[in-house]
Formats: structure tokens, sequence, C-alpha cells
């Protein structure tokens, strides 16, 4: 049919500048899931209907919000701890550089045994060891705090996903599933028209190409104010010798009605 109806534009556009377009609303948009799960609620009955914006269909998303609170007990924990260590890395340094005030007192003096000058060595090692330790440990934490508010950040996306809504004002043309089904990445949930404007798709012949930038558009006779939005640079694949062209309108009173064009 849609094959047929094409042949029939591309006839009519042979005919002096004029052409004949089906009024389509502005965008069509096919939602898919994007993250799997089963179905738990699905308002059927907004089928056909203008979307309020609110929840239309709902994915299972129980476990996802479990592991998500869990999560941030997990980081307040970690930054917690983080806060502890950074701390207690204050504290070693400070004791690392009276271990190291206190062996260069004693390194020079001929007054101390080699035991003794090796004993405060020991204890500066033992000291800047602790720091380094701790030190690693801190980025260890910071890592980790890191890779934890990314698993946060991922699981509220994911939720948020789960929540399929459409947007306000958009029509909910066709819903593809029912509550019980288990979706997977990529099935087809719902499709939605934009239906705040109107298109209008024609097929120019080359030599109306330059005529359609530059002219009056008449539309079932009436002089409007519409310019053409878009012209295709190549030929279309379907209508061979023909270059797509959209002409936007403001929203109808009436999708699918067939319109006269022409361009005077």
């Amino acid at each position: 049919m849609k094959y047929l109806l094409s042949l029939f534009v591309l006839a009519l556009s042979l005919n002096a500048s004029i052409y004949y377009a089906k009024v389509e609303p502005y965008e069509t948009y096919s939602i898919k899931a994007a993250s799997s799960g089963e179905v738990i609620s699905v308002f059927k009955e907004a089928e056909g209907k203008v979307s309020n914006g609110g929840v239309l269909i709902q994915i299972d998303d129980f476990l996802n919000k479990k592991e998500l609170k869990s999560s941030y007990k997990k980081l307040e924990i970690l930054k917690r701890t983080m806060q502890l260590t950074e701390k207690n890395v204050k504290n070693s340094k400070e004791v690392e550089r009276i271990r190291e005030e206190n062996y260069k007192k004693i390194k020079n003096l001929k007054t101390k045994s080699r035991t003794s000058k090796d004993a405060e060595l020991i204890n500066l090692i033992n000291a800047s060891n602790q720091v380094l330790s701790l030190e690693n440990s801190l980025e260890n934490l910071k890592a980790s705090i890191n890779d934890l508010e990314y698993k946060i950040a991922s699981l509220e996306d994911s939720i948020r996903k789960k929540s399929i809504k459409i947007n306000k004002g958009f029509l909910i043309y066709k819903i593809y599933i029912t509550q019980g089904d288990f979706v997977n990445v990529g099935t087809p949930l719902v499709e939605a028209y934009d239906i705040s404007k109107g298109k209008l798709t024609i097929y120019l012949s080359k030599e109306d190409v330059d005529k359609a930038k530059n002219s009056k558009i008449y539309i079932n006779g009436k002089e409007s104010n519409y310019a053409v939005d878009k012209i295709w640079k190549v030929v279309d694949t379907q209508n061979i010798s023909s270059y797509r062209a959209e002409i936007v309108i403001p929203a109808p009173k009436r999708f699918s009605e067939l319109l006269k064009i022409e361009f005077k």
C-alpha cells in the first residue's frame, strides 16, 4: 500500500509543480527496552491516547533498588574509613618527622654507639613504611569509592530506564508488551508520535528543487506561509530521480489527511 501511494505521489508530482502528501506526525519514536526484566505493570488503556507524562510501563526494579540501598550504605562506610585513614596518615607523618629529627641528632654523634644509631634508623624506616602503607590504603579506598559511585550511577540509570515514560503531549500509538512479559535489552515497547507539529513529505522533480526553495506554497489551493524545511541532496532510493523534501506545519486537527501542495 505504501509503495502504491509513493507511485501515486510520484505520478502527480510530474504535473506542473503540484504534489500530494499525507499529513504525518512530526516525529515517530520507537521506544525499546534499555534494561532487561519482567514487566510488572502496563497502562494499556493509554494506547491511542495523548500521554500525560506519567509512567506507562514499569519493569521490575526491586533488586536494583535493594542493591542501590546497600551500595549507599557501603559508600557511607568507605567515606568514613577514608576520613579516619587520612587522619592516620597525618599522625603517622608526624611520627615519621619526629623519628627523622631524632636520627639526625644522633647519627653523627661519637658518643652514641652504632647499635643506638641503627636502632633509631630502624625506627625511622618503620615510621616511613607505616606512612607508605597508610597512603597505599588511602589510594585503594579512593579507588573503591570511585568504583562504588560508578556502580551507584549505573544502578540509578538502570532503575530510571525501567520506568518507561512518554513525553507529555505525545500520542501513544502502540504498546507492544503486556504485564508478565520478560523483556531483554532492545525489545520493542512502545511506538509514540510527536503530534505537536505536522509534516508533509513530498518527492520533488529535479526541475522543482530550486522552485520549492523560492516559491510560495499553496495548500489545497490556498496560499500559506509555510516553507520547505529540508530537501535531501541525493535522489530518493524508492522514488527514482526525485528528491525528498519536508514541509513542517502547525499541528493539524486531523492527521493522515491528503493535501494538495503547489509551488507558485
